[in-house]
């Protein structure tokens, strides 16, 4: 089969790998009609994942029909047409039980290695899903494969952001970073709050968060407008999804005393300044959030069929899987906001 996979460092080709097989009774096999670049993919693109082995097929957002079926599983069947979650999950520790899907003891995530066990992914005409009771939902006719596969991650990621600061109706939420979390996250908090304050350095993407609803602002003057709509008390809720130094720091300089900063942007950084003083005086609560497609797909799912939300507004560009590294190479420069990758018709 013809994949993408990471020959190096900022080196991806489409190449002719190995098609997946069953390993594991609750394993599934995909063929995947679309599939997606996401931030999270820039990461090993940059050498920046400790331990990515070369040769892994990347992509943890895609859609497909179910082709095959290990012996264990009961629930998904073939012709299904599914979405897969972005992480796996057993189901069975204590964090699953819990309700905790995203901190599994053994949780991989497609398309890496590394970090976690090696998963290859779905940038590939056929995947192989383990876990696929759990991993795998059955789509409503009634929702594209386009839409269907911003469920494995990035909407349920945006989601989580206003989910997880509480935001109530009425709220002022600003969302620092407009890539495509971030614009994730405005599309969602325009239904509860009474403004949403979009900031970003990219003019083109002050343009789309405008487009969902939001008042869109360059980072240098999003201190003054948000005191403006806010009497000079900041915003309830701030919603870091940059994944920066810069981006984070701003945060913290938006929110009103007592209110909450939620961040999606990934951030690794061991020794980030955090200024307890600040955060102790102001009573400011700082969420981190991975997202959890496990618990909330289904009801963004219902959003999507009922019409409340369309995530595709923000795809960019639409290309054929053998022009995969020119995809990346358009994402990397911020030329593309969303990229989907049509792997089979």
């Amino acid at each position: 089969m013809k994949a993408v996979v990471l020959v190096a460092p900022g080196d991806v080709q489409v190449l002719t790998v190995p098609d997946p097989e069953i390993i594991d009774p609750g394993d599934a096999i995909v063929a995947v009609r679309e599939s997606a670049i996401c931030g999270a993919d820039l990461f090993p693109f940059h050498g920046f994942t400790p331990g990515f082995e070369n040769g892994t097929v990347l992509g943890h957002e895609f859609v497909g029909e179910v082709v095959a079926v290990g012996a264990g599983v009961r629930h998904i069947q073939t012709g299904q047409r599914v979405v897969a979650t972005s992480t796996i999950s057993d189901g069975d520790c204590d964090h699953c039980v819990a309700g905790r899907p995203s901190q599994c003891l053994s949780r991989s995530l497609f398309g890496y290695s590394g970090v976690y066990p090696r998963l290859d992914g779905g940038q590939a005409e056929f995947v192989r899903v383990p876990a696929a009771d759990r991993v795998l939902m059955a789509l409503d006719d009634r929702v594209s494969d386009e839409a269907a596969v911003f469920l494995a991650d990035v909407l349920p990621t945006g989601y989580g952001a206003i989910q997880r600061a509480g935001t109530r109706l009425g709220d002022v939420v600003a969302v620092v970073g407009c890539g495509p979390v971030g614009l994730m996250a405005v599309l969602c908090a325009t239904r509860l709050a009474s403004r949403v304050i979009a900031v970003d350095t990219i003019p083109a993407r002050r343009d789309l968060a405008e487009s969902l609803g939001a008042t869109a602002v360059a980072p240098e003057d999003s201190l003054e407008l948000v005191n403006e709509f806010t009497r000079g008390l900041g915003a309830d809720v701030v919603a870091e999804a940059a994944g920066s130094v810069g981006g984070l720091t701003l945060a913290l300089g938006l929110v009103r005393g007592r209110g909450v900063v939620s961040v999606v942007g990934a951030h690794f950084e061991p020794d980030y300044p955090l200024d307890n003083g600040h955060m102790f005086e102001r009573e400011v609560s700082l969420v981190f959030t991975i997202g959890d497609p496990f618990n909330d797909r289904g009801r963004l799912l219902d959003l999507m069929v009922s019409g409340v939300i369309d995530p595709t507004v923000v795809v960019s560009h639409r290309m054929p899987l053998s022009e995969a590294a020119d995809a990346y190479a358009l994402f990397d420069a911020r030329e593309a906001t969303k990229v989907i990758l049509t792997c089979s018709s």
